[in-house]
C-alpha cells in the first residue's frame, strides 16, 4: 500500500501543468483549417514529410500532417492564432535562417477560418548539411 501511495504521488508530480485561460477558451472556438502544399526549390512536390505548425503565444499545439504523394498537407488549428511552421522527416526536424525557411511564414487564423494555398519550401540541401560531420549539436 505504502509503494502504491508513492506512486501515485510521483504520478502526480509530473502531470503536465494546467493550460492558461486563455487556451482554454481556444480550445472551444470552432477550428480553423490550413492546406498546402510542400515543394523543394525546383516546384516539385515532396511527399512523407510531417509538417506542425508552431503556435505563437498561449496557443496549444495541434496535431501535425503529414504530406501525401502530390505534397499535400491539412492542417486544423486552434483558432485565433499566429502560427508558423516546421518540417520533419525520420524523426528530424531542420530550422534554417534562410528566410524562406517554413519557420519564418506566418499566418494567422480565425475560428472556423480555412486558409487553403500556404506553400512551404522543403530546403532539402539545408538538412543534407545538418547531417555532414561536425555539424551535430
Amino acid at each position: 500500500m505504502v509503494l502504491l501511495s508513492i506512486c501515485l504521488s510521483a504520478a502526480a508530480c509530473v502531470s503536465p501543468p494546467r493550460p492558461p485561460a486563455a487556451a482554454l477558451a481556444l480550445e472551444r472556438n470552432p477550428k480553423a483549417v490550413v492546406e498546402g502544399r510542400v515543394v523543394d526549390v525546383f516546384g516539385k512536390p515532396v511527399a512523407g514529410l510531417r509538417v506542425v505548425a508552431i503556435p505563437r503565444g498561449e496557443i496549444p499545439w495541434s496535431a501535425p500532417g503529414e504530406t501525401g504523394p502530390d505534397g499535400r498537407f491539412r492542417l486544423e488549428l486552434f483558432a485565433p492564432g499566429d502560427y508558423s511552421f516546421a518540417l520533419s522527416r525520420d524523426g528530424r526536424t531542420v530550422l534554417t535562417v534562410d528566410r524562406r525557411d517554413p519557420s519564418r511564414l506566418r499566418v494567422q487564423v480565425d475560428p472556423g477560418g480555412h486558409a487553403d494555398g500556404v506553400e512551404l519550401l522543403f530546403l532539402e540541401e539545408e538538412w543534407q548539411h545538418d547531417l555532414e560531420p561536425g555539424n551535430n549539436l
